[in-house]
């Protein structure tokens, strides 16, 4: 998959999500034409000012997935101004918990692979 200008953009951003951030790191990613696939791991922060228990419902809103996706999608977004006219993005996005290390190997499969099968989206136009 060879990225035009959005897609440098939609990649760099989304390497630079993994800066922003100190809680997460990124697994397997790929940018393709109309959407990305990416495996995010979220580390427990560790706060020695509080007792960190799991039923703390105050923890900060920031630092969880809705929260990550919409900060990389606005910051694509801001760096795409003038160059589409149109919001690049789908209203909403698909996540899924990798509770194994089964299953974490067979998304991971599929998100390198995905690249392959691009021909074969709805959405694919011959160039």
């Amino acid at each position: 998959m060879h990225l035009n200008k959005c897609g440098k953009i939609a990649y760099q951003e989304w390497l630079n999500t993994n800066n922003k951030r100190s809680n997460i790191g990124l697994g397997e990613f790929v940018i393709m034409p109309n959407h990305l696939h990416g495996i995010i791991f979220i580390h427990k922060q560790i706060n020695p000012n509080r007792d960190n228990a799991d039923t703390d419902i105050f923890h900060s809103p920031s630092n969880d997935i809705p929260a990550i996706i919409r900060g990389y999608k606005a910051a694509v977004t801001r760096q795409l101004k003038g160059i589409l006219k149109h919001s690049p993005w789908q209203r909403n996005y698909f996540e899924h918990i990798i509770r194994n290390e089964q299953s974490y190997h067979k998304i991971t499969q599929y998100i390198y692979y995905n690249p392959q099968y691009w021909q074969d989206d709805c959405f694919y136009i011959q160039p």
